[in-house]
This record gives C-alpha cells, structure tokens and sequence, in this order.
C-alpha cells in the first residue's frame, strides 16, 4: 500500500484523480475473483498483496484529494465523513460475513465484497472531478531506489517474524533475513534523506521537525493497538472458546460502532478548539485499556458480555488512527508540510498493519511455544500466547499516548519548504 501510494502520487499529476481511483478499484475486482480462482495458498497470497496496491490507490488519494482540493476549513468536514462512511461498513460487514460465511461459505463474503466494489466504481467514474490533473498536484520524480528498498526491508522484516518459530530463529535463513532486515533499513533511511522532499518517505522532515516523528510513532502504534485487538480476540474466540463466525465478528461490530460516532464528535471539537493533543491522549489511552483488558480477563469462560463492554470502550478511542492522526498534521506542521505529514500518518498506519501486526504475531507465537515446551496442552499455550500479544498490543497504545503528548507548537515551522528553500 506505502508503494501504491507512491506510485499513485507520481502519476496524478498526468492521469488524474479519476484514472488513478478507478484504476485501484478494478485492480481490487480483479483481485478478489483471482482470489476466488486461486487454485493454491501461494497464489491466494499474490492475489491479496496485488489487491493491496489497488486499497492503496483509493485510501491515500481520498486524504490526498482533502489536502490538496479542499481549504483547511473543510478538512475536518470530510475526515468526519470517510470516518463515518468507514463506520458504517466496519458495523455491517463484519457480522454479515460472519453470518454468510458460517451458512454459505467463505465464498459468499466475495461475490458481497465484489458487487459493493462494482457500485463504487461506476460511482468513483462518475462522481470523481475530471480537472484533477494539475489541480494543486505538483509532478515529482518516482523514487525507485527508495521504494525497491523500502519493499526489500519491510519483506524480510515480515518473513522473520512469521517463519521464525518454524523455521528456528537461530536458522541460516532467518539470520539472513534480519541481516536483509537493518541493512536495507539503513540504506533506505540513507537514500530518502539524501532525496529530501523527493522521496516516498520524507525522513528529512523527521530531523528538522520533531513533531512529524510524534505523529509518526503515534499513527504507527495506534494502528497496531487497534490492529492487534481484532486480530487476536477473533483468534481467541474461534480457536480457544469455540465461537462461530458470526460470533468472533460481534466484538468487531461493537468497537466500529464508535468508530461510525466518535470520528464526528472528535470533528467538531477539533473545529471549535483547534487543539487535538489533548484528542489524541484521551483516544489512546482508550485503546490502550481496551487491549490490556483483553489481555487480563479474555478466558475459556469470559462471558460474551465482558467482552462485548470491553469492545465498546475500544470503539471510543479508535478515532486516533482514523482522522485525528490527520488533524495532528494540520495542526502541528507547517503549511507546506501538512501533505508530507498525512503522507507520514498514512504510511505508519499501513506500516503498522503488516510489520507491526506481524511483530505481534511473531510475540503470541513464541510465547505460545514456550508454553508448549513446559508441557502446557496446545490450546492453553495458543490462549496464552493470544493474551500475551494483547498486552503487547496495550503497550504499543502508552507509547502512543507518550508520542501524543509530546507534540509541540514551538517547533511547527521547522522544517517549512520555505525555510529549506532560503
């Protein structure tokens, strides 16, 4: 999605928002019936990452088309709106793909997805501005270096994490992985602050202006917080208490509730104080409790009940990593960087759902296993390792609330075009 996003950029200058969208939303079709084909895992696989790219494509261009086509007054209006319109579907999808999945297959879940994404393109062609192409969008030159190390990096980061357990950490190919791992790190970092302004990820704005790290950290850890609560209590549910799908998709249902509400209350506060720190803190450290929650009391006997509650305090707080993340951009960098800083937001936000869930998976994993190696029977150690990345996942959310509370006006116009121009 990080590479789309950049790919995207450097072709909507010629092409257009409308070509670009559309393009992402048939590459997403596209994607769901190879996965619907797809005679193996490893081409299932492809077909998901493929579809990734076209995610990628609509996501950040609808930030993109915020803060380049619409003033700053408006921006919260329509940030409120994805988060409402995100809401929405996060409520009804997931019990309804419960639902179908447990009574026609997992089949059924895409033909659903497939006839949305059908109306959606034609309303994308239709709706879209067609004089896009050089509103406000300045051409810039495409980071290959950058971008072919950024996969190089975050792919072997991937892999070690998932394979570890099986492939044994002490393994050729896993030591080989981690030394991929920091090299190409390293190198990237190198390659995008000797760019500057033209590179995919501007590292640079990390060194001149300390509030693009904070926002950073922050969207990065409050999409893993997030991220590692529905991934692991739906494991839970489904491999230690049995539940059916459409069960493990309630808790889900319940956090989206605020995520359809909140994202409009935090809007209109925001509006009428402009401040969004004291926003963030409250927002993390509600996912931060709801994590922890989890990870204390989620058991073979927890009743539906305590976990659906704990769902809801989740659900207030998931705003941080829908649209406040944005707001911190608008509010803490200069004006001529506030594109760089959704940039930075949206890439920690993917970031976080591939190598930070990953980290997680890898954490449950090994704890798991060393339950297994004291003689712990398999589905104990599977629920321990569960509850262990659940306390992890509310760790990530306190350094989130540290980041949050460490943004500070004094250094906004750091780091400013202007500033580096003269």
């Amino acid at each position: 999605m990080v590479v789309a996003t950049s790919v995207s950029a450097y072709l909507i200058p010629t092409w257009g928002v409308k070509k670009i969208m559309g393009g992402s939303l048939a590459i997403v079709i596209l994607c769901d019936i190879g996965t619907l084909l797809s005679p193996n895992l490893g081409v299932f696989l492809v077909c998901v990452m493929i579809q990734g790219i076209g995610n990628a494509g609509l996501i950040s261009n609808m930030i993109s088309l915020m803060s380049k086509i619409w003033p700053p007054s408006k921006r919260a209006m329509w940030l409120s709106t994805i988060g409402i319109t995100q809401g929405i579907a996060a409520v009804i999808i997931p019990t309804l793909a419960g639902v179908m999945i447990d009574k026609f297959g997992w089949q059924s879940v895409y033909y659903l997805m497939m006839a949305i994404q059908i109306v959606g393109l034609v309303l994308t062609l239709i709706v879209t501005p067609s004089d896009t192409k050089q509103r406000n969008y300045v051409k810039k030159r495409f980071d290959l270096v950058g971008t072919v190390l950024f996969l190089v990096w975050v792919s072997c980061c991937v892999l070690v994490c998932n394979f570890g357990n099986s492939w044994g950490w002490g393994s050729t190919r896993i030591i080989g992985l981690l030394a991929a791992t920091v090299i190409g790190l390293i190198a990237f970092i190198a390659v995008e602050y000797k760019l500057g302004s033209a590179a995919i990820f501007p590292v640079r704005l990390f060194k001149d202006n300390m509030n693009c790290t904070w926002i950073f950290i922050q969207s990065f850890f409050a999409c893993v917080v997030c991220m590692g609560q529905f991934v692991f209590v739906i494991f839970y549910m489904q491999v230690v208490m049995g539940t059916s799908a459409t069960v493990s998709a309630i808790p889900f249902t319940i956090f989206s509730i605020g995520t359809l509400v909140m994202p409009t209350v935090y809007a209109s506060i925001y509006k009428k104080t402009g401040h969004c720190k004291g926003l963030l803190a409250v927002t993390m450290v509600l996912v931060s409790l709801n994590a922890f929650l989890y990870g204390i009391l989620l058991s073979p006997t927890t009743s539906l009940a305590t976990i659906y509650a704990i769902s809801a305090i989740g659900g207030l707080g998931h705003a941080c990593c829908v649209t406040i993340c944005y707001n911190a951009a608008e509010e803490y960098l200069p004006k001529s960087r506030i594109a760089d800083g959704n940039a930075v937001a949206y890439i920690a936000i993917c970031l976080a759902g591939s190598v930070g869930l990953a980290v997680l998976q890898a954490v449950s994993n090994a704890a798991a296993s060393g339950k297994m190696a004291e003689g712990v029977e398999q589905l104990a150690a599977y629920a321990s390792g569960y509850e262990f990345a659940m306390m992890g996942a509310g760790i990530c959310g306190l350094i989130g609330v540290a980041a949050s509370l460490l943004l500070s006006h004094k250094s906004k116009e750091n780091g400013s075009i202007a500033v580096e121009n003269s």
